[in-house]
C-alpha cells in the first residue's frame, strides 16, 4: 500500500531518547506510574497517541545525522511536556515516531479526552517549533497526530517508568497506520475513539480508508477544535428519562432558592459517587427555577473543574468568571476583554469616571490572563502572590455583591474534587460573602476527603453552619431503577429477565444504567422491533462497558496497594462469596 515505507527496529538512540524523556516526567506523575508497579498482566483500555514527523527521511538527508538528532530531541522534549501535562505516559519511541498511552499505567475516567487535548496541544507546539526550524535550518518541519482506543496488556513497570505492553487487536498499529490519511499538522482519530470525544470536540468525518491487515475499511475523523459549548459525555442520544428518585433533593434545592429570593444568603453541598446524577440534579433544578414565571429569575453562573486542572493556578475561579461574563473559556482575548469592559461598565459606571472600575478591572483581567497595559498593568505586576490574592478576594467580593443588586445570584461550583488548590484557598475566604446578601453557593463534589476541594467543604461547614444544606445522593432504589429503564426503553415488550440483568449490572447508579443500556443496544443484545425494545442475544455474558471500565479502574488505582491486591483476588473468586474463602486464599499467599 505504501511501497518503500521503511520497516524499522528500535535503535540505541531510540532507547537513550526514551530513557531521557521518562526521567523528565513530573514527580507527581512519576509517583503515580511507580505505584502501578503491580499492574503486570492487567488488561487496560488505552487511547494511543501516535505522533510522527512528515517526510522525515528527506529532512534527515538534507540536514545530516547530527542536526537531525538535535531536531528530534528538541521536538520530543516539547511533545513530552504536553503529554505529561495530561498525565499520559510515553510507551514507545521509534525513530521519528513517538507513541504515548492515556489509560495505562495511570488511568483516568476521561483518558480519551485527555489524549485528544494532548494531540491538539502537540500540534500547536509543533507549529511553533516549525517556525524555529525554518529559521535555523531552512526546512519545513511538519508532524501529524493520530489516535486509537482499545485494549492492551501492561507488563511490569520499572522504577525508571519504563514498561512493556502487549497490544490486543492491533490497537497500537492502527493508530500508526491511519496517519497516511492525515494532512500535516492535523489530528486524526479512529472510529473507536470518536464516541468518547465527539461531545467535546468538533470533528470532521473523513469517511472510510483502507488499512493494511484490516479486512474492512476503517472510518476516521479529523479533530478540528474544542467545541464552544461542549455536550455531555453521558446520556443516551435519542433516549430520555425524567429524573427519578430525587424528589426530596429537588425540593430542598427549590426551598433554598426561595430563601435566597427573600434576601437570605445560603449554601448547598451536593455529594455523591460518580454517576449518581449530581450534574443531572443541578440541570433539573436550574430548569425548574428558570421556569417559574411568578418569581424573579436568579442570575445563574457556574464554575467547572477539569480532571487535569489541579495544577492550573486559579483555574476554577477563572472558569467562574467566564460564566459571569457569559463567555466560553475558549473565547479569544479581544472577545473576553470586550465582555469584561461591558460587565464592569454596567455594574460600576464608565471607565473614565468610575474609581470602582479602575480598582476592579486590573485584578479580574489578571485572573483571566488578559494582556494589561498602562496603569492596570502597574497595579498587578509589582505585587507578591499573597498580596495579589488579597486583591483578588476584595475584587471578587465586590463583583459578587454588585451582581446581587438587582436579582439573586446562584453560584455552582462543579466537580470540586478536581479543584486547584489556589482557587480553593481563595473561595474559602470568599465563603462569608454568602451571608451578605441574596447569594447561594452550591458546591458539587465526590466524597474524596483527600482532595484539595474538600478543604472548601470543611470550611463551609465551619463558617456557614445552619446556612449550609447538605444533600447526599445515594443509589436508586430497585423500583426507581426499574422506572428509569422503563422510561428509557418504553419496555412493554422487554422481558422481566432482561430488565433484571440491567439492574444487576448497574446496581442503582443512573449513569451505569444508561451505559449498560447503551452497550446492550450497540452489541445487539437489545433491539428495536416494531417500535418496541426486545431482548436479542443472551445479555448475561456482556462485559462492563468501556466508559465504565475507565471510571472504575481509575478509582481502584487510588486504593492502597494491599487493598488493590485483595480486590484482584476477590475478582477471581467471583461476584459473591463467603469472606472465609477470601481469608483462606489470602492466608495461603
Amino acid at each position: 500500500m505504501h511501497c518503500g515505507h521503511p520497516a524499522r527496529t528500535r535503535t540505541a538512540q531510540d532507547e537513550a531518547q526514551l530513557n531521557r524523556l521518562t526521567a523528565a516526567a513530573p514527580p507527581l506523575l512519576a509517583d503515580k506510574v511507580r505505584s502501578a508497579a503491580s499492574l503486570s498482566g492487567e488488561r487496560r483500555i488505552v487511547t494511543v497517541l501516535h505522533v510522527d514527523v512528515v517526510k522525515s527521511t528527506a529532512i534527515a538527508a538534507e540536514v545530516g545525522d547530527e542536526a537531525w538528532a538535535a531536531i528530534l530531541t528538541g521536538a520530543y522534549d516539547r511533545f513530552a511536556q504536553v503529554i505529561y501535562r495530561y498525565e499520559g505516559t510515553i510507551a514507545h519511541l521509534l525513530g521519528d515516531a513517538l507513541v504515548a498511552f492515556f489509560g495505562a499505567p495511570v488511568t483516568h475516567e476521561d483518558d480519551p479526552i485527555r489524549a485528544v487535548n494532548a494531540a491538539l496541544d502537540v500540534i500547536k507546539s509543533g507549529k511553533d517549533y516549525a517556525i524555529e526550524m525554518r529559521t535555523e535550518y531552512d526546512i519545513e518541519f511538519n508532524i501529524r497526530a493520530c489516535l486509537n482506543t482499545g485494549p492492551v496488556v501492561i507488563g511490569p513497570v520499572g522504577s525508571d517508568l519504563r514498561y512493556d505492553f502487549t497490544p490486543i487487536g492491533g490497537v497500537v498499529n492502527l493508530a500508526a497506520r491511519i496517519k497516511f490519511a492525515a494532512h500535516p499538522m492535523t489530528v486524526l482519530i479512529s472510529e473507536s475513539t470518536y464516541p468518547f470525544v465527539s461531545p467535546i470536540f468538533e470533528c470532521t468525518d473523513l469517511g472510510l480508508i483502507k488499512v493494511t491487515d484490516r479486512a474492512e475499511p476503517v472510518r476516521v475523523y479529523q479533530v478540528m477544535e474544542s467545541k464552544a459549548a461542549p455536550g455531555s459525555v453521558r446520556g443516551l442520544i435519542g433516549l430520555e428519562s425524567p429524573m427519578v428518585g430525587r424528589e426530596a433533593e429537588m425540593e430542598s434545592l427549590l426551598n433554598l432558592c426561595n430563601a435566597v429570593r427573600a434576601g437570605l444568603g445560603r449554601a448547598a453541598l451536593i455529594t455523591g459517587e460518580p454517576g449518581m446524577g449530581k450534574t443531572r440534579l443541578i440541570s433539573e433544578w436550574k430548569s425548574a427555577v428558570m421556569a417559574e414565571t411568578d418569581m424573579p429569575a436568579p442570575r445563574w453562573v457556574e464554575g467547572h473543574c477539569l480532571s487535569y486542572g489541579g495544577g492550573l493556578t486559579y483555574h476554577l475561579v477563572a472558569d467562574l468568571l467566564y460564566s459571569i461574563l457569559g463567555m466560553p473559556s475558549a473565547a479569544s482575548e479581544p472577545e473576553t476583554h470586550l465582555a469584561l469592559f461591558s460587565l464592569l461598565e454596567d455594574l460600576f459606571g464608565k471607565a473614565e469616571t468610575s474609581a470602582d472600575f479602575q480598582e476592579i478591572y486590573p485584578y479580574l483581567g489578571h485572573l483571566l490572563s488578559l494582556k494589561l497595559e498602562g496603569e492596570a498593568l502597574e497595579k498587578v505586576q509589582s505585587l507578591d502572590p499573597q498580596t495579589l490574592q488579597t486583591r483578588y478576594l476584595f475584587t471578587l467580593r465586590r463583583l459578587l455583591l454588585a451582581l446581587t443588586s438587582d436579582r439573586p445570584l446562584v453560584i455552582i461550583l462543579e466537580d470540586l474534587h478536581w479543584a486547584d488548590p489556589s482557587s480553593v484557598e481563595l473561595l474559602v475566604k470568599l465563603l462569608p460573602t454568602a451571608t451578605s446578601g441574596p447569594l447561594l453557593f452550591c458546591m458539587v463534589t465526590r466524597t474524596e476527603h483527600d482532595s484539595p476541594g474538600w478543604k472548601l467543604v470543611t470550611a463551609a461547614r465551619e463558617i456557614l453552619g445552619g446556612s449550609l444544606t447538605e444533600i447526599s445522593l445515594v443509589a436508586l432504589s430497585d423500583n426507581d431503577s426499574r422506572r428509569m429503564v422503563s422510561n428509557l426503553l418504553e419496555v412493554e415488550a422487554l422481558s422481566e429477565k432482561t430488565r433484571t440483568v440491567i439492574l444487576q449490572k448497574s446496581e442503582g447508579n443512573p449513569f451505569f444504567v444508561e451505559e449498560v443500556i447503551r452497550m446492550l443496544i450497540d452489541r445487539g443484545a437489545i433491539i428495536q422491533q416494531n417500535g418496541d425494545w426486545i431482548a436479542g442475544e443472551k445479555i448475561e455474558q456482556v462485559e462492563i462497558p468501556d466508559n465504565l471500565q475507565g471510571l472504575l479502574v481509575a478509582r481502584i488505582d487510588r486504593l492502597p496497594e494491599d487493598v488493590k491486591n485483595t480486590l484482584r483476588i476477590a475478582s477471581v473468586i467471583g461476584r459473591q462469596f463467603p469472606v472465609k474463602v477470601l481469608e483462606q486464599i489470602l492466608g495461603e499467599m
